[in-house]
């Protein structure tokens, strides 16, 4: 029998793969608020938005180097199209979206959300994802109602985090 962990596998499965397999299987460890060693652009390439969202995007220059952020801009509109980027992390996304709130001075919304990382909760200024000792932030920059593209991209972006 082969053992191997694969990305997104829950603690279950984890407690599961480390009895069959005889042996433990280390967690990956993450260093909070540590920066990406290239920059946040290099997440994702064109063709992965471009199947997310139809539309066709482009880094913004002013972003592209960046390893904490990536500003992504409608190649039809010039307009900025989406937002991500990386927080210092916080186990406690409820603790979180209360301190943005009071930074805000007024309520963002919160609604929490399963099946995107360890915790997710999309707010009005994006929605939030904790998985492996990072948060990030997925914040769209139009007016849009359908959130699953979104939450699309932020499950994606997660997977590619815990490879870089």
């Amino acid at each position: 029998m082969t053992c191997k962990r694969t990305a997104g596998a829950g603690l279950l499965a984890g407690v599961l793969l480390i009895a069959a397999c005889g042996e433990e299987i280390a967690e990956q460890q993450v260093v909070p608020d540590e920066p990406l060693q290239k920059p946040a652009c290099e997440l994702i390439e064109r063709v992965d938005l471009q199947q997310i969202f139809v539309n066709a995007l482009a880094p913004d220059a002013a972003s592209a180097s960046s390893n904490r952020q990536c500003t992504w801009i409608d190649e039809e509109t010039s307009e900025p199209f989406l937002q991500y980027s990386l927080h210092p992390y916080q186990a406690d996304l409820e603790a979180q979206v209360a301190a943005i709130e009071r930074d805000r001075g007024d309520s963002i919304h919160a609604r929490f959300v399963q099946g995107i990382g360890d915790a997710a909760v999309w707010t009005d200024v994006g929605l939030f994802a904790n998985r492996n000792g990072r948060t990030l932030q997925v914040q769209p920059l139009k007016d849009d109602q359908n959130r699953a593209p979104y939450q699309e991209l932020a499950r994606l972006l997660l997977t590619r985090l815990e490879d870089s």
